[in-house]
């Protein structure tokens, strides 16, 4: 009789290990299948490129009438004489001179160049690319020559900077330290440009309150290839997040959080969040469906 109990203490035993372990196991199962159910996304940046301002090609054979003017009201007084060859040489006509425009938020976004310089936040209202080129060779402005841009503004701001664009590691980040002023016309700003590139009519802005981030996590999307922006329509500064973790942000400001995603059927998903900055904020958040006339809408609202 004793033998009898101890086989079936032995049994019991036997069968809660195996209960034990089929249960951890099957949590296993639904853990990985969780994972696996997360919704995965493509590079934007296909999408992006159909949707960016064109790149606006101005083919100068003699001296003209000057301003040269861009689709969105950017005006430039170009000059041969001021232009040469990285190597020192002059150029002679014709010569090709090559103009992007970014004003609303919208551009910036689907340009990928946000109003950031070296972490801080900067009022931009409007950010442009100039370059010349010879026979497919880019030319550069000679010492202490400038060329005159103007850019079209009816809500001018005062103490608006020369701010320019530097590529580092593929991403044009805006030099922190501002290298002129722009001034205000009856047009908009106008300034001297001192070197050829993207140039932005920003300034830094003043905000009264302390700063914060915000972490974005979710348990429905993957987030990796998602892109991500947050605009502060009152300063007009867009921030790129290029992890889950935003930058600064000044405590009770608007702001508007937009990410767009895109899977591998081209189908558009998009989070939208108009809110005001608090202190530590964990936002756990899911992309919907959105079709691309709408997502151009919302973008069209920032």
């Amino acid at each position: 009789m004793k033998t009898s109990n101890f086989v079936n203490l032995f049994t019991v035993f036997l069968l809660l290990l195996s209960t034990s372990f089929f249960n951890s196991c099957s949590k296993d199962r639904i853990e990985a299948t969780e994972e696996e159910e997360l919704s995965e996304y493509e590079s934007i940046n296909n999408y992006y490129n159909t949707k960016k301002q064109d790149e606006q090609e101005f083919v100068i054979d003699t001296s003209g009438t000057a301003p040269i003017q861009g689709h969105e009201g950017t005006k430039i007084w170009v000059s041969k004489e001021k232009l040469m060859f990285a190597n020192g040489d002059s150029v002679h006509w014709p010569y090709t001179v090559k103009l992007i425009e970014l004003y609303p938020a919208k551009d910036m976004i689907y340009y990928q160049m946000p109003t950031i310089a070296d972490g801080n936040l900067l009022t931009s209202h409007g950010e442009v690319k100039i370059t010349a080129f010879k026979d497919g060779e880019e030319l550069v402005l000679r010492p202490q020559c400038t060329w005159t841009v103007e850019m079209p503004n009816t809500s001018q701001e005062s103490f608006m900077k020369t701010y320019y664009g530097e590529l580092v590691s593929n991403i044009t980040n805006w030099i922190n330290t501002p290298a002129g002023n722009f001034t205000t016309t009856s047009y908009g700003y106008t300034a001297e440009m001192q070197q050829l590139g993207w140039i932005s009519c920003a300034k830094l802005p003043v905000f009264s309150g302390n700063n914060t981030t915000y972490n974005f996590t979710s348990s429905t999307d993957n987030l990796t290839n998602v892109s991500k922006f947050i605009y502060l329509p009152n300063y007009k500064s867009l921030m790129q997040l290029y992890s889950s973790t935003s930058g600064n942000l000044p405590v009770g400001e608007n702001i508007k959080i937009i990410f767009i995603g895109i899977d591998s059927s081209n189908k558009l998903f998009y989070y939208f969040n108009e809110t005001q900055v608090e202190v530590n904020t964990t936002i756990d958040l899911s992309l919907t469906e959105i079709t691309d006339a709408n997502l151009t809408a919302v973008l069209n609202s920032l």
